[in-house]
């Protein structure tokens, strides 16, 4: 048998079963700044009917137990889109959702211009475009430490930030857990360091920033999609022997 990551052996089921739901919602009738923010929910499972066809094949359960499979959670993100030319204030739309959405405004536009910031303006090479904020990405514990994080995220992003300049985070805990502000530190450091590998760099005041108008940010997706590729090999390997 291939001897694996512990992580890696204990998840629960074949990871190239996981598939993404993305949700958006609004009222035909526009309130407030529906037209300038638009909130993305975008939900990673594991559909109940594929696993079951999946378990048909390689276990040995009746149908009973096969009926009674249920969907499997992974992990939850969130995404803001802020346009950049809609009819509102982009950092007032930003405003009226969360701090942590304000606060990143707060860094990469020119509040009183309602446009990109001078420094965001030197540091993207085509500063033309949205704005997508990276709100939340959040994996269920069962699926921890195995680097699903990039790729569920780089996969997210690729398909929401069409006729985006940019995709904006602040690294830090996101799943509600109290901690110290030395853990709070050691976090957003190491989540920093996970969002490079997708294409995310430093720009101010624990902000980072990724082009969407730069091949490395495809290049570097690829990447990910490859060492999912070896994850599921290497589960697989273990499992089914």
């Amino acid at each position: 048998m291939t001897t694996v990551a512990p992580a890696i052996a204990q998840l629960v089921a074949d990871p190239s079963l996981i598939s993404l739901a993305y949700q958006h919602e609004h009222a035909l009738q526009v309130y407030e700044f529906e037209d300038t923010l638009e909130v993305w929910t975008v939900t990673a499972r594991i559909d109940a009917d594929v696993l079951a066809e999946e378990l048909s094949v390689h276990s040995d359960l009746d149908q009973d137990a096969l009926d009674a499979v249920q969907d499997v959670a992974v992990g939850r993100m969130s995404f803001v889109r802020v346009r950049m030319f809609g009819p509102d204030h982009p950092f007032e739309a930003m405003d009226s959702y969360t701090g942590d959405v304000a606060g990143i405004g707060e860094v990469v536009l020119d509040v009183a211009a309602g446009d990109w910031a001078p420094g965001l303006q030197a540091t993207l090479g085509h500063p033309v475009g949205d704005l997508l904020v990276m709100d939340r990405v959040i994996l269920d514990p069962g699926w921890r430490g195995v680097g699903l994080g990039p790729v569920l995220a780089g996969s997210a992003i690729r398909r929401l930030s069409q006729g985006c300049a940019a995709v904006a985070c602040e690294p830090g805990s996101a799943d509600g857990r109290e901690l110290t502000a030395d853990q709070h530190r050691d976090v957003a450091v190491k989540l920093g360091q996970l969002w490079q590998r997708i294409g995310f760099e430093p720009f101010q005041d624990g902000v980072h920033l990724l082009d969407c108008q730069l091949q490395r940010t495809e290049d570097l997706l690829a990447e990910q999609q490859g060492e999912f590729l070896a994850l599921c090999q290497a589960w697989r390997s273990h499992h089914r022997p």
